[in-house]
């Protein structure tokens, strides 16, 4: 789930949701901090971060954080996508995880599949029959939906469920040309800026 930090208080957060509703989320000595990709700690997170958390439990009521996720600058031109609200995954004026999702496929589990998105958050995703799937120019179907391929997803939120409109299948050049925008992971250095090192003899 995503949404902004309006407290942090006795071990939990107060998230206000990006549906409007205010929720609590307990964090736990097993709960991991990871802020711009890096190992982080709760002290890195303040009250208005805008910040991906990985939940366990049900409704909205009785939830643990097992993952908590943030970027450093939510503001414009914050590192990662850069603009209006660079601190979120911001593509086309839409936001990762409500106007789309996207990353490598983790799970095939037709109509569901669960992806592995670029803030380390798995989002499963149930596919209906107004779901459109491409690749590249082609219609494909479910079928040609594997683990480990990389997909963009369009779709809103209705009844705080992401329904996907349009799954595309990115081939590995696309995937390659998002991680080097900075849009994916595995954006830090391309390959041919490194140089192997020779074992000294």
């Amino acid at each position: 789930m995503v949404g902004k930090i309006t407290a942090i208080k006795d071990g939990t957060f107060e998230l206000a949701r990006m549906d409007g509703a205010t929720i609590t989320v307990k964090l736990t000595d097993k709960t991991e901090y990871r802020k711009d990709r890096q190992g982080a700690k709760l002290a890195d997170f303040k009250v208005g971060d805008t910040v991906f958390i990985r939940t366990e439990g049900s409704g909205d009521q009785d939830l643990t954080a097992l993952a908590v996720a943030g970027r450093t600058g939510n503001g414009p031109g914050g590192p990662g996508m850069g603009g209006p609200g660079g601190g979120m995954m911001t593509i086309g004026g839409g936001e990762l995880g409500k106007d789309f999702v996207f990353g490598e496929v983790k799970s095939v589990d037709a109509p569901k599949i669960t992806v592995l998105r670029p803030d380390n958050v798995t989002q499963t995703l149930e596919l209906n029959e107004d779901t459109s799937l491409r690749k590249g120019r082609e219609s494909v179907t479910m079928a040609d939906i594997q683990v480990g391929d990389h997909v963009f997803v369009r779709g809103g939120v209705q009844n705080s469920t992401f329904v996907p409109k349009m799954v595309m299948v990115i081939g590995p050049e696309q995937w390659k040309r998002m991680q080097e925008m900075g849009m994916a992971p595995g954006a830090s250095k391309p390959p041919a800026d490194s140089k192997p090192n020779r074992p000294e003899r």
